[in-house]
């Protein structure tokens, strides 16, 4: 749930930022304006949710939710090595 909270709060925070750019652009062309928000829209999505993995793995899991990651990727791991052949 951490993750989806820092997603929302990335999205907003560069979403602004795009509105911002935007603003300054759309005084030279409107449609410029348009395009360039609809580009900043699409790839604020990806960077939200790559900046919000990132510090969610980085500053918000614990070290025993990490080691328990990880056992339960060997797990899941060694069930698929008969499905992989």
């Amino acid at each position: 749930m951490q993750v989806i909270g820092l997603f929302i709060l990335f999205a907003v925070i560069l979403d602004a930022i795009a509105v911002g750019i935007c603003s300054i652009i759309e005084r030279y062309s409107e449609l410029a304006s348009l395009f360039s928000f609809l580009g900043f829209f699409v790839v604020n999505f990806i960077i939200a949710w790559q900046v919000a993995v990132h510090v969610t793995e980085r500053y918000l899991v614990s070290e025993s939710q990490r080691k328990a990651d990880e056992e339960h990727t060997k797990w899941v791991r060694s069930h698929l090595v008969g499905a992989r052949r």
